[in-house]
């Protein structure tokens, strides 16, 4: 195999720019790193780690980190309509770049800032390899964002776990910390429009406040907090043949659950239900609690231009189902006609919705416009924001329903609420021809309401 880098150098990346320097002195380290002990090489592929780290590649191979390049999503939006808008375009061209620095980061640091294709990658480094992540000592200042982290490669890999250094093993800082994460989870598009914002989101939360890292949810073995605290697995982080590899109590799983990751989505919030009578005769008032307190960031978050998070109401007895539709409350920004958090009264739904999500559900979701006014589901071509309710980190926010009891009714009334979650809608999948996407139940909760004829 090729070697990927010159022995001897230091490759650094930064905002989409590939360089090749004897030093990274401007990079920011969270803490001082141990000095290499070896000379600095190519990157490994994944398939070299397995000898030693098995289940943790095992872990590895089914994430979405490692089909970052590979997804049909992402490959159908930058070839059939990013990569064409960009040849006239030398801004967006060095937009278009700058998603392989996150997509493609071996390709991208070891070939430097092109616009490649599919057949161009080498399989044996395709994606977020696991030599990207224990590699990174650093990223260029003010913040991390837009792929501008510094890779290092070498034979003496970067992590978590704390104890004696080797030839193989370091202990790093910045693997513990949400910065690593926000160096592509974190984003600002040619027009300076902030397009991901997850980092963001996070900082100004109670979780960040106390500590809890992206890695506290996003790689323990639940994906997510159990009482306010992570449960990791414990054990040895490799199997050696000569050797043994010390006991950790702590052991990070590398799945990466979230947004693609049913097992993330399911659970993440929670709903509750209570019913309670009006002035009205016959007239129930519903209250649904949506709590967003399990999460650390907004929900949905990531790519949220193409995000969507809706509530279903229905009541139903006997034979009949009665569709509760949401009502206005102080999210909505009416412009004419429109109310965005409510499905299909927004005047850009027929471009932004499917018949998925039925109309006058309450949707939770943010709305990108580009230089036209127009929404737009191409977060490359967006400059303003048009609208956002998505539920912050840690909120709890109530729904109002209200529901006239059916004269005549002798059975009692089963009222269901179902929180659903696409991460992207079929208008956005049918103009590329890919599958639809299958919705996700997020959360459900059933209610009976004892009735009487009236």
């Amino acid at each position: 195999m090729r070697p990927n880098t010159k022995p001897g150098w230091v490759l650094c990346t930064t905002m989409g720019l590939g360089m090749l320097f004897t030093g990274c002195i401007a990079a920011r380290q969270p803490s001082k790193l141990p000095e290499l002990a070896v000379q600095t090489t190519g990157f490994w592929p994944t398939s070299t780690c397995r000898g030693c780290h098995d289940q943790i590649v095992a872990q590895h191979l089914e994430s979405s980190h490692e089909m970052s390049f590979t997804n049909p999503v992402f490959q159908a939006q930058y070839q059939q309509d990013l990569l064409p808008k960009a040849a006239g375009d030398s801004d967006l061209h060095a937009e278009a770049r700058e998603c392989i620095s996150c997509h493609e980061p071996i390709t991208f640091a070891t070939e430097g800032p092109n616009v490649i294709s599919l057949e161009a990658v080498n399989p044996e480094m395709n994606g977020v390899t696991c030599d990207v992540c224990h590699t990174i000592t650093g990223y260029r200042a003010p913040k991390p964002q837009n792929g501008n982290y510094v890779i290092v490669p070498s034979e003496t890999k970067l992590g978590p776990l704390q104890g004696q250094g080797d030839w193989h093993h370091a202990y790093s800082e910045l693997q513990t910390k949400s910065e690593i994460c926000a160096v592509c989870h974190e984003a600002v598009n040619h027009h300076g429009f902030q397009i991901k914002a997850t980092f963001t989101e996070w900082l100004e939360s109670d979780f960040a406040r106390q500590g809890i890292q992206c890695q506290d949810c996003h790689m323990n073995v639940d994906g997510f907090l159990t009482a306010g605290k992570p449960r990791f697995s414990s054990g040895k982080a490799a199997r050696m043949t000569l050797g043994s590899a010390p006991e950790r109590e702590r052991l990070y799983t590398h799945q990466f659950p979230g947004a693609h990751s049913r097992t993330q989505v399911e659970g993440a919030i929670a709903l509750m239900i209570e019913a309670k009578s009006t002035e009205s005769e016959g007239m129930i008032r519903i209250e649904i609690t949506v709590d967003n307190t399990r999460t650390g960031h907004s929900m949905p978050s990531g790519s949220v231009d193409l995000r969507l998070l809706w509530l279903e109401v229905t009541a139903s007895a006997e034979d009949r189902v009665l569709i509760l539709p949401a009502e206005a409350a102080v999210h909505d920004v009416p412009d004419g006609t429109s109310l965005y958090s409510i499905a299909g009264l927004g005047v850009f739904d027929t471009r932004l919705l499917g018949p998925e999500i039925p109309k006058g559900s309450r949707i939770y979701r943010a709305i990108f416009a580009d230089d036209s006014g127009q929404a737009t589901l191409d977060s490359y071509d967006a400059v303003e924001k048009l609208f956002d309710n998505r539920l912050k980190a840690a909120e709890k926010r109530q729904e109002l329903y209200r529901l006239m009891i059916p004269e005549g009714l002798e059975s009692d009334l089963l009222i269901e609420a179902t929180l659903k979650y696409l991460p992207y809608s079929s208008t956005f999948t049918d103009r590329f021809g890919l599958s639809k996407p299958e919705a996700v139940i997020v959360a459900q909760q059933k209610m009976l309401l004892p009735t009487h004829s009236r």
